[in-house]
């Protein structure tokens, strides 16, 4: 998934724009998000421990509330929580969108998170190492 010249630079660009505002480093993972149909529309994201970061042509409205399934490849489940849009970025033609997830977000949902993430780190140090 996500092999093509076009979803590899909007890889590189998030992971940029990641470093830049010095937040903890986010990994690559499908996101899907509930669109204006009530249908759920996959997208590219960079997941991070305080909400993830997409690419759309949608605008968004900074404030509005997303529901997003993200499917916690490694772990065999996919988790399903609300996030806010945060802030929007220009990104070539798209939009870039910030979101966090919300404040009262299940532990358990939280808890996978946190340990797919931990897991990516941990896969990302080995490769690094190897």
């Amino acid at each position: 998934m996500f092999h093509t010249t076009r979803a590899r630079q909007a890889m590189r660009r998030a992971q940029e724009k990641a470093a830049l505002e010095g937040e903890p480093q986010r990994f690559p993972i499908p996101v899907a998000i509930r669109g204006r149909d009530g249908a759920f529309v996959e997208h590219y994201a960079q997941l991070g421990i305080q909400g993830f970061y997409f690419e759309t042509t949608d605008w968004p409205l900074v404030g509005q509330v997303l529901r997003v399934r993200l499917p916690l490849v490694g772990l065999g489940v996919e988790v399903e929580t609300l996030a806010t849009v945060q802030r929007l970025l220009p990104a070539r033609g798209h939009v870039g969108v910030l979101a966090a997830f919300s404040d009262d977000i299940p532990f358990e949902t939280e808890r996978l998170i946190a340990r797919w993430l931990d897991m990516m780190q941990r896969a990302h140090q080995v490769a690094a190492a190897g």
